[in-house]
């Protein structure tokens, strides 16, 4: 992969996650922010990403960048 190059994030078949996935992405999403890299997941957070983004608070505000990322822009 190029420096600066689009990264997508396709989560559509995970049946199993914990924080820790979720707080490396969260990493991630914050790094790609600041190097002016796009960073997006492919479609809204779901099934078992959705559960734990909502067990661990991560949610908490629908209108922060982090809700935006795992929602885009979706009411959940």
């Amino acid at each position: 992969m190029r420096l600066g190059a689009a990264v997508v994030v396709d989560l559509v078949d995970t049946n199993e996650i914990d924080l820790t996935f979720v707080q490396l992405m969260e990493s991630a999403r914050r790094k790609a922010a600041e190097t002016g890299c796009d960073f997006t997941l492919r479609h809204p957070a779901g099934g078992a990403v959705l559960e734990v983004l909502q067990r661990g608070g991560f949610l908490g505000d629908e209108t922060s960048a982090r809700a935006k990322f795992w929602l885009q822009g979706t009411a959940q």
